[in-house]
């Protein structure tokens, strides 16, 4: 394949497949966490939540800051902190040192509820990548970062 046209079209073909195999694996990968989730009574975005909030510990997170670290909008963070107050899984509190802000904390029932999911999580995530090996996983790595590197 010498002909400049030739890969020129074949790069094109390449490039239109992956962003097709990305977008179905994505698709599946959704599906296949919403049933995960669904398990504990969970959306992904809840999950991710606790576990943003978990990771800040006891202090809680600004909604402002929990939004930014999921790339969600304020919208989208306090509807979401709605329904998980509604759920017991956080409670919403000012912050002491600027009253125009409200925290999100994790609540006993979300700290116990992460107790039993995240073994469960961890062998489910090792399952899902089962059909790659370790030096296939560490690969595909590298490749999407450098992915998503090049889109930013």
């Amino acid at each position: 394949m010498t002909d400049p046209n030739e890969k020129e079209k074949k790069d094109s073909y390449l490039a239109v497949r992956t962003v097709i195999e990305l977008i179905k694996c994505h698709d599946v990968f959704e599906d296949t966490m919403a049933r995960h989730f669904a398990r504990f009574g969970l959306s992904q975005p809840k999950f991710n939540a606790l576990m943003q909030l978990r990771q800040a510990g006891e202090q809680g997170l600004a909604l402002s800051e929990l939004g930014e670290r999921m790339f969600v909008s304020r919208a989208n963070i306090t509807g979401l902190i709605d329904r998980m107050e509604k759920d017991d899984l956080v409670v919403r509190e000012v912050d002491r040192r600027d009253r125009r802000v409200f925290r999100a904390k994790l609540t006993p029932k979300a700290t116990n509820l992460l107790e039993i999911i995240l073994p469960v999580h961890l062998a489910f995530t090792q399952e899902t990548m089962s059909g790659l090996t370790i030096d296939e996983k560490e690969l595909f790595l590298s490749l999407l970062q450098r992915l998503r590197e090049g889109m930013e």
